[in-house]
């Protein structure tokens, strides 16, 4: 049997469902007909967690099309999953729009930090500022400690008066550039002279 024709041929006669058992023992093959299939159904029975399942296992498909199908769906956890989507895209600017806009902060934040944008970061704090969310300030410079420059952070932190907020990460800035500056100071020292260090330990010798 060619799995990869028969469940256009299903969908044709409008008999997908009753063939799921079928599409889901073949699945493994990772055929793209068949994972469409089988998504197609989980949305339709609204099983987000299976399509969530379906999407990790098994990623022949059509991604981004999956999640323009669904990123207006009337179920929230829909509209998680197709911003997970973009996500795994890399299409990092879509998912924290979608995230945003159902005020799934933390799904958000944690996409600029998998992005590793620094700007996306820096939009994402000046948002956080405008919607009043002390915590989500707090939590996106710690997240995204490697993303923010120092000046954006305590600039948005002064104006807003989050300063309590900024605290932690200044001190942990404040001790990583210390670390640098330790670690530079150590790398550049002059190296010790052997005869000279010998001539030392022989003039306290003869000193005691």
């Amino acid at each position: 049997v060619d799995h990869s024709r028969v469940a256009p041929l299903v969908r044709k006669l409008e008999t997908l469902p009753l063939v799921l058992p079928y599409l889901k023992s073949i699945q493994k093959e990772n055929l793209t007909a068949v994972n469409e299939a089988v998504n197609e159904l989980y949305i339709e029975d609204e099983d987000y967690d299976q399509l969530r399942s379906s999407i990790d296992d098994f990623d022949n498909f059509d991604q981004v099309a999956l999640a323009q199908k669904i990123e207006k769906h009337e179920l929230l956890e829909f509209r998680r999953i197709a911003a997970y989507i973009y996500k795994k895209n890399k299409r990092y600017q879509k998912a924290v729009a979608l995230s945003k806009a159902d005020k799934m902060y933390k799904d958000s934040i944690e996409t600029v930090a998998e992005s590793g944008d620094s700007d996306l970061a820096e939009e994402i704090l000046r948002f956080f500022c405008d919607v009043c969310d002390k915590e989500c300030f707090c939590a996106t410079l710690f997240t995204c400690y490697h993303q923010i420059k120092p000046d954006v952070a305590i600039e948005l932190a002064w104006r807003n008066g989050y300063t309590d907020f900024v605290m932690p990460y200044v001190i942990q800035y404040a001790r990583h550039l210390h670390d640098k500056v330790d670690m530079l100071d150590k790398r550049t020292a002059p190296k010790e002279d052997p005869e000279n260090k010998a001539e030392q330990e022989a003039a306290a010798a003869a000193a005691a």
